[in-house]
This record gives C-alpha cells, structure tokens and sequence, in this order.
C-alpha cells in the first residue's frame, strides 16, 4: 500500500522480502563469501562443547603457523593439515569419487578423524544457518543458492594464492556432479543438508550392525549373570567367553552391558535380546528440521574405529552364542551394501570438504581486501 510515497509492506511481505537472498549480483555473493571467511573461528562453534569436540579432532593443528583461529580461512588450514598427518597420499576426487584404486571400501577416504572433523564443521555451519545464531554472516552466505556460492568460489581475487586442491578444471568437473545431484537453484543451506541426510543414511548401515553386536553383547553379559546362580552348559559357556573376548578385542564399547537390568531375569533371553536387535532404532533427528536445536546433532553420527570389513564382522558373527542372533548379524553383513554406505560417506565428506575448506584455503588478506569496506 502507498502512504506518502512510502510502500508499506505486510508482515508477511516483510517475512518473505528478509527470507530472500542477499547475492543479487555476483559481486554481492562474492561479498557475502568474503564476509563469511573472514569470521573469527570461534564464532562457527556453537558452545564449550563444539569447541571440545573440535579440539579433541583437529586440536593438535591450532597452533600450527599456517592456521589461524581469527578468521574461517585461517581455521580451514587445520582441515588440511590433519589429512596430510594422517594420510600417505590425499587428493579430493573427481566427481566426488576417493581416486585411490588401493583405498580400502570399508574404510573413510581420509581417516575416521577427518570424516567426524569435516561432519561437525558440516553440523555446525547448518546450524547457523537456521537463522538462530549470531553472528549472521553464515546465514546470509547460505541463504544463496548453490549455483550462486558455486560461482562466488571461482571468483578470481578468492583464486590468486598457490597450493589449492583442485585444478580450476577438476573443480568444475565435480561442480557439474554436484548439481546434477541438488541443482543449481536450492539455497546452499538445502544443499548441506542434504549431504548430511546423505550421509547419515549411509553411516546408520554401519550402525545398525553396531546395534546388532552390542544386543549380543548384552546376551552374553546377561548369560555371565546367570552363571554366576547356576552352572551353564560346559559348551554353551565357553561359547559366551569365546565371544566376550572376541568383542573385547573388536570393540569393548559394543560390550551391551548398557542394555542389561541387572535386577531382571528373562524366560527367554535369546529371543529378548533377538527381538531387541531385530528393532533398530532408526531415530536419528533429520539435520535439516528448524526443530532441531542447534548442538543436538554431533558425535552421535560420528564413525568409529571399528574394522567393518566383512571378513572381521563375520568371524565376530561366528563366536554368537545365539544362532538367531549370529544369522541376524551375517543378514547385514553385505560387502556391497557395506562398500556402497563407505562410498556414501566418502562422497559426503568430499563435497563437505570442496565446499567449505578448500576453497577457503586459498583466501587472504591479500585476496579479500578487495571486499573491505
């Protein structure tokens, strides 16, 4: 409506206008990535326990001379220096797809480390860019869409400085994957989420046989117990050592003690333990939900050390003192479905990295004073 000359905007009006996207111009998205890199890296984290988890990860690099915590560029240089201290070779992939022909399938490209540092710093910059926090600078670089940040980061004053990652050549290669994947019109804050649902679908195929193996745990902790009354069958106990101390020196944190009521007594507790692993509890909140509160998600989603090859899984499998049990585990034990998930998280974890670290190791001082006020 017209008062004065003036237009005055609905709430709604003025709702949808401060949802929109600030990069009306390459120029401004050029800006708002400038801005964005320039953020002290403290700010990124929401809490002591974002900063701990962090620092327990990449912690080691933050005092490293080519790593700076006053701004996001300077801080992606720990990224850098934690895959080169844990990896012989390292070089991001084409099409999103780990290069090496000799890596491992049941294995992150780049080490667990790495796979759970890259993830929280995903976690951390969807949280930001729900709107909630301070300071904005993350959220109004997200609210572009992914075609526009895709092109701010080949803007030519962010690519002057030596030693990036990927050619210009490689990079456009793996952007035309990307698109293909989330299209170049969503907002870069769908796209991460995304990746991140991506991901945690794939990582809760691993946890699903880290659910099963931890019900067998707990069976043949509660078996122990009840030794403890009466005498087991000579073969049935030692079947539940033997699988103790194989659990034992597989994953002592699958142990299962967690699951069992040391004041409760079973009629049948195989079948109990079957039915419990039988229902994975598939309810990991989804990363993208506005009713996730920012922190909720972290190292819940985090992969573990564990030896997932299935010649390891199946000869945990074998030492089951539960034959339902045993054959519920070996159903999940598949090395393609297994090597397809890793592929997931690889895929996942390299676009995470081409999108939010690499691109800023090329920034400066230098590069970004161009954008300065």
């Amino acid at each position: 409506m017209n008062n004065d000359d003036r237009i005055l905007l609905t709430m709604e009006e003025r709702l949808e206008r401060s949802a929109g996207s600030l990069a009306a111009s390459p120029e401004a998205a050029a800006k708002l990535v400038e801005r964005f890199s320039r953020l002290p890296a403290f700010q990124v984290f929401f809490g002591k326990p974002d900063v701990d988890a962090m620092y327990g990860l990449t912690g080691e690099f933050w005092d490293h001379p080519a790593v700076d915590m006053g701004s996001y560029y300077g801080f992606s240089h720990s990224f850098r220096l934690a895959v080169e201290h844990d990896n012989h070779f390292f070089r991001p992939a084409s099409l999103g797809i780990p290069m090496a022909k000799k890596q491992d399938p049941y294995k992150p490209v780049w080490g667990v480390r790495m796979n759970n540092a890259i993830v929280l710093l995903g976690l951390m910059l969807l949280d930001h860019a729900k709107g909630s926090l301070r300071p904005k600078n993350i959220y109004h670089c997200m609210r572009m869409t992914l075609g526009q940040y895709l092109d701010a980061l080949e803007n030519p004053d962010f690519q002057k400085n030596e030693g990036q990652d990927l050619s210009r050549e490689e990079f456009r290669s793996w952007r035309e994957a990307l698109l293909e994947n989330y299209g170049g019109s969503i907002p870069l804050e769908k796209a991460l989420a995304g990746i991140l649902g991506r991901y945690i679908t794939a990582w809760q195929e691993f946890d699903h046989l880290d659910h099963i193996i931890r019900c067998i745990g707990a069976l043949s902790c509660y078996l122990e117990q009840e030794e403890a009354g009466r005498t087991l069958p000579l073969e049935e106990a030692d079947r539940v050592r033997h699988f103790r101390e194989a659990l034992c020196q597989y994953s002592p944190e699958l142990e299962g003690w967690e699951l069992v009521e040391m004041d409760k007594r079973y009629l049948d507790p195989r079948g109990y333990y079957f039915n419990l692993a039988y229902e994975y509890p598939e309810d990991v909140p989804d990363p993208g939900s506005k009713d996730i509160a920012p922190g909720t998600l972290r190292s819940q989603i985090f992969l573990s050390e564990r030896d997932y090859s299935p010649k390891s899984l199946l000869e945990l499998a074998a030492k089951s003192p539960s034959p339902d049990l045993q054959a519920l585990l070996e159903k999940y034990i598949c090395d393609e479905r297994l090597a397809s998930a890793m592929r997931e998280i690889n895929i996942a974890v390299i676009n995470l990295y081409v999108l939010f670290v690499e691109p800023y190791l090329q920034m400066g001082t230098d590069c970004c004073k161009n954008y300065l006020k």
